[in-house]
């Protein structure tokens, strides 16, 4: 991974993701530095985790909206869509879903838990949403922000079903194999984002066409209107 953000500098790429890779490097230098705390301050290792964790799983919103920028960047009638499904989701789940269950009478452990697994939801249902908009639209997605989708949609599922069985089986039973498998998430989740961006290369703007190459016409007069009318919802 340290290879890839060198590559990614050298070439100039940062700035084309840059939450995405200042998420990376905050992954990777909090990770080494938990691992010296473990290992000579042993008492702050428990408090400092959570802050990390906390952390990352709140950056994972707005890592969400940049995938969404990237994908429909090049097409100006939809190019706010990816901030409008973002944004539209993510805040309609946490009214109905995410915080409603934090008002009942819960153990502060099965609340944390059960908060953590439903914004790791929310955020799959959103990037399904952005990935459906995309297919919708044939919006094509360069290997990079292809990779990046792939990387965090399997590090939602699995980190999901790590949360689930957690609450299913208590945290006495599942204790041993809960910081297993999310080690074991990271680090498939770290590699399909190396392999992804080991020659990233932006992806070239141009018009999207049918299947057997045929133009799609007024494609561009659709999305403007689909635009507008989801723009005049979303305001409302």
């Amino acid at each position: 991974m340290i290879a890839a953000i060198a590559r990614a500098a050298r070439w100039d790429y940062l700035s084309e993701s840059p939450f995405f890779f200042s998420y990376l490097i905050y992954l990777l230098m909090t990770g080494a530095a938990l691992l010296l705390i473990l290992a000579f301050f042993p008492a702050y290792y428990s408090t400092l985790f959570w802050i990390r964790f906390f952390t990352l799983v709140t950056a994972e919103f707005a890592l969400l909206l940049e995938i969404g920028d990237h994908i429909f960047r090049d097409y100006p009638a939809i190019r706010q869509l990816g901030r409008i499904l973002t944004y539209g989701i993510g805040i309609g789940f946490s009214i109905v879903y995410i915080f409603p269950p934090l008002l009942g009478s819960h153990p502060t452990d099965v609340m944390i838990l059960g908060l953590i697994k439903r914004s790791a939801l929310t955020k799959g249902v959103i990037l399904l949403c952005l990935l459906g908009a995309a297919r919708r639209y044939k919006v094509p997605l360069d290997r990079a922000t292809s990779g990046i989708a792939l990387g965090l949609a399997v590090y939602l599922a699995i980190f999901t079903a790590n949360f689930a069985l957690t609450e299913h089986f208590g945290k006495v039973v599942y204790t041993t194999s809960f910081p297993i498998v999310g080690d074991f998430t990271q680090t498939l989740t770290v590699l399909i984002w190396t392999v992804s961006l080991w020659n990233y290369r932006p992806a070239l703007a141009g018009p999207p066409k049918f299947r057997d190459g045929r133009p799609l016409g007024d494609l561009g007069l659709r999305l403007e209107r689909f635009n507008t009318t989801l723009t005049g919802l979303f305001r409302r």
